[in-house]
């Protein structure tokens, strides 16, 4: 079915837009696209994609299976993309202007003494309605869900990000491990998708349309000090975080609540939720929220979308609302690893 000719000029538009402020951020590097809907579905059979009951609820902490040794590789063999020194810090939101953009960011990930889930009712959901979004996902959940992470990856509509290998607290780890945790989930990344590529299913042509590296960084539980933050954005990456929390991780977090929280974004908004079955009734949510902001004009974009269409409104460290209010998670989680 061929675009109308307006719908047709929007998308030219929006992408010349993109482009025009491509290099902002990154001083080369940054992506075009996100994945290939020809390997997607040549790779991934439909039935495989939907989500699947059994997967929803995470297996728990110490459940069989769950710790899982650094990867045998340590470091990727690819090289970073290089940060301008002007997109150093914590990234709250980006100033678009007027513009309707906001960028969904869903956290994926899981400590090492734990098998968290894989909500693929969300995934369903913006699929269904080719919602775009950027999955922070952990290097060990990739590696325990593979098949789940190489769709992800393979997906136009999905950007990876790195939420780090085991969900760690980069407050409290040294410097060596938070390098292992940046470094080991790149490793993963780069292990699946090549592994996509060696298919049949994929050809070189369509691989050209998959990143070969993740353009951004989360940190777990939002924390970070001046060195990690700066360890960070020296490996090439934006730290992103958000302006706007779903607070779904809380069993007492309503789809109502989570809905009323999507709906206060505005222009350049960020927003944190979990499609890692952590996220309690955060797909009901979606499906409240996400057509009312569409019916008010928003378009969902991508982070590094939304990176290029403005200018990053950057804080000097990492927080959940205002500095200084996850401070306590260094007393509930410690390294927050799992080990």
């Amino acid at each position: 079915m061929k675009l109308k000719t307006a719908a047709f000029a929007k998308i030219i538009i929006f992408s010349m837009g993109l482009n025009a402020h491509a290099e902002s951020v990154w001083q080369s590097g940054a992506p075009r696209s996100f994945g290939s809907s020809d390997i997607l579905v040549n790779c991934f059979p439909a039935s495989s994609l939907k989500a699947k009951a059994s997967e929803h609820k995470p297996r728990g902490r110490r459940a069989k299976g769950s710790y899982l040794a650094p990867p045998g590789v340590k470091r990727p063999s690819r090289s970073n993309a290089v940060l301008k020194k002007s997109a150093y810090g914590s990234i709250r939101r980006v100033d678009v202007g007027d513009r309707k953009l906001i960028a969904l960011g869903f956290d994926i990930g899981e400590q090492n003494n734990d098998l968290a889930g894989y909500d693929g009712r969300i995934i369903d959901y913006l699929r269904a309605n080719k919602i775009k979004a950027t999955m922070y996902v952990g290097g060990k959940w990739m590696a325990t869900h593979r098949e789940r992470a190489k769709q992800l990856i393979a997906d136009p509509l999905f950007e990876m990000g790195n939420h780090a290998w085991t969900h760690g607290n980069f407050r409290v780890l040294d410097a060596g491990e938070v390098e292992n945790q940046i470094q080991f989930t790149e490793v993963l990344h780069e292990e699946l998708r090549n592994e996509i590529a060696a298919s049949d299913c994929a050809t070189k042509s369509e691989m050209t349309k998959v990143p070969v590296r993740i353009p951004t960084f989360r940190f777990p539980y939002g924390t970070c000090n001046a060195r990690s933050l700066q360890q960070v954005n020296d490996a090439g990456f934006p730290a992103v975080q958000w302006d706007i929390v779903t607070g779904d991780p809380s069993p007492k977090q309503s789809a109502g609540a989570i809905a009323r929280a999507l709906l206060r974004s505005k222009p350049g908004s960020i927003v944190v939720a979990h499609a890692n079955g952590r996220g309690w009734n955060t797909a009901k949510a979606l499906k409240i929220a996400l057509p009312k902001l569409m019916a008010k004009g928003y378009e969902f974009v991508t982070v590094s979308e939304l990176l290029a269409a403005g200018k990053p409104v950057i804080a000097k460290t990492c927080y959940e609302n205002r500095p200084g209010d996850n401070k306590r998670y260094d007393r509930i989680f410690g390294k927050g690893t799992g080990e």
